[in-house]
């Protein structure tokens, strides 16, 4: 159900343990709640600053929101790999626990491959209308600062930003980004291609997870790199931990020292107090 092993006491005892580290309420197993927030293993397990930059924003908007040990991978391997019985499954958790709280909202986590699972393929997959709405965080980001929930600090120094494939140009959420870095990145240069055509990380199609092709990888990222570099800016964000597990992977190999950020973690550490 998880491809990083993440059980449901495994999910338990990070969120604890990032509570009490962190200090912030993450609301596990809540009785009924107007959002149901999803998680994916590798934020869990490898960026787990991830979740608490969540937990942090859905707090500051004053939203009534749960994190559910019944329904929480967000990542589908059944439709990554084209096993449509593990596809069901990991649809009907999620579809169940969003369903059992009472959600009207089911919120995808920095995850483009999970986005598209579940938001253009989790009816059909299901054989049946969801009876909540499918955002991903980007989106969920923008709403709320639309209705004022989320107040932020600009953020100094210059920016750009990487559009993961499966979120903007499979997946259509392409200006949910800029509507949340139009004021407040305060030096915002997007690259050339970009949006819809912006390059791909290098990983995608699930060639991130196959061990022997590293050195195609590599070479992808390479044109990432000369595209970063063009626009000068001193700062890379994303918002899809697979594509930074990538860029990560694939920098540290090269030899580039340019971190790739979360979106999601850097509007944490600018809210408004």
């Amino acid at each position: 159900g998880s491809p990083l092993g993440m059980t449901q006491q495994v999910l338990a005892d990070r969120i604890e343990w990032l509570s009490d580290e962190h200090e912030v309420e993450i609301p596990l197993d809540k009785d009924k709640a107007d959002i149901l927030v999803t998680v994916s293993s590798i934020e869990m397990m490898k960026y787990p600053d991830s979740i608490v930059a969540m937990a942090k924003i859905f707090n500051h908007a004053g939203e009534n929101w749960t994190i559910s040990t019944k329904g929480y991978e967000a990542t589908n391997f059944g439709v990554l790999s084209g096993k449509s019985d593990v596809a069901k499954i990991m649809i009907e958790r999620l579809t169940s626990a969003a369903e059992a709280v009472g959600a009207r909202t089911l919120v995808i986590p920095e995850c483009g491959h999970a986005y598209g699972a579940m938001r253009w393929s989790g009816a059909n997959i299901l054989g049946r209308e969801l009876p909540f709405e499918v955002i991903h965080i980007t989106e969920y980001l923008a709403k709320a600062k639309r209705e004022g929930k989320l107040r932020t600090k600009p953020m100094a120094g210059s920016m750009t930003y990487h559009d993961p494939c499966q979120v903007s140009r499979r997946g259509g959420a392409t200006q949910a980004a800029r509507d949340i870095l139009d004021g407040f990145a305060t030096d915002f240069r997007e690259m050339k291609p970009t949006g819809n055509y912006n390059w791909c990380c290098g990983g995608g199609g699930g060639v991130q997870a196959m061990a022997s092709a590293a050195d195609l990888r590599h070479e992808v990222f390479k044109i990432k790199i000369a595209q970063v570099e063009e626009t000068g800016a001193d700062n890379l964000v994303s918002a899809c931990a697979n594509c930074r597990l990538t860029m990560d992977e694939s920098r540290k190999s090269l030899g580039w020292d340019h971190e790739i950020q979360s979106l999601v973690e850097v509007i944490a550490d600018h809210l408004e107090a």
